[in-house]
């Protein structure tokens, strides 16, 4: 019997392109295996889900008045597009001065996302309906800082900006937490003016 099944892939459409795949998918969901992700784990970290979570009443459900409190000084806004959502108002802000935004896929990983004037020509290219595929997301300015940069032992030099990250291990099942705790952190620095900020996609390091 397998004991452990760790997604490689798995996160993007294309990797679920005929029932064989998503009946695979469903197969392992239903084994005793424990999942690294399971699919309710790695829908968590889905944007919709994320904009979910961001909504008034939602965080205050698992922390203490005073958590949520600082805890949503740390969000940046997010807005849901298309079907279901009244994003006229945000439209018209971003059809202003789209600098200040980000828009975002339901995608993993990095070199899906629209920057800047992207933005704008990218929706004037979608219809309503299309763009329930994405959320738009205020953009986050960081100051930069001179380091140096090194990727497969070449050095770059200039000004940076930084990402700081947390790991979790959580293992549970569906009325059980077993183990819930952090499990490190990483920074991940990038050149400035790079917009995408993926190691493994090689925009940071």
């Amino acid at each position: 019997e397998v004991s452990v099944v760790y997604y490689r892939a798995g996160y993007a459409p294309e990797d679920y392109p005929t029932d064989v795949e998503w009946n695979a998918r469903l197969m392992l969901e239903k084994s005793a295996a424990i999942k690294c992700p399971s699919v309710a784990y790695q829908l968590v970290g889905a944007k919709k889900v994320q904009q979910a979570l961001a909504r008034p009443g939602a965080v205050e459900r698992f922390l203490e008045p005073s958590e949520s409190e600082l805890l949503r000084t740390c969000f940046a806004g997010l807005w849901g597009l298309g079907p279901g959502e009244d994003d006229k108002e945000i439209m018209d802000k971003v059809m202003a001065d789209p600098t200040l935004y980000v828009m975002k896929p339901q995608r993993e990983g990095g070199g899906y996302n629209f920057y800047g004037q992207d933005v704008a020509t990218k929706l004037k290219e979608l219809s309503f309906e299309e763009r329930g595929a994405y959320i738009l997301m205020q953009r986050i300015l960081p100051k930069s800082q001179a380091a140096i940069l090194t990727r497969m032992g070449v050095p770059t030099v200039g000004e940076c900006v930084s990402e700081f990250g947390f790991f979790a291990c959580f293992v549970g099942d569906a009325t059980t937490t077993h183990l819930s705790e952090h499990g490190g952190h990483l920074v991940r620095s990038k050149l400035e003016g790079v917009d995408e900020g993926g190691v493994a996609a090689g925009y940071a390091v």
